[in-house]
């Protein structure tokens, strides 16, 4: 299981997968969207991403 869940559509969000809360509505990002992977959004996208403010707060911007 990869540690981050990255919405790539017009949300921009990132999640982390063992923080993931049924606010988040992960299964509504659509496949061609969702990129789930192990390296930490912040050193690839360190201005266009946010991070969900339900299991990735301390990194909510938004």
């Amino acid at each position: 299981m990869s540690i981050y869940i990255v919405n790539t559509g017009p949300n921009k969000e990132v999640h982390r997968s063992v923080h993931v809360k049924v606010a988040c509505n992960i299964h509504l990002i659509a496949a061609n969207n969702r990129l789930d992977t192990d390296v930490d959004y912040t050193v690839l996208y360190p201005l266009e991403y946010d991070g969900c403010k339900h299991c990735y707060t301390e990194k909510h911007r938004k």
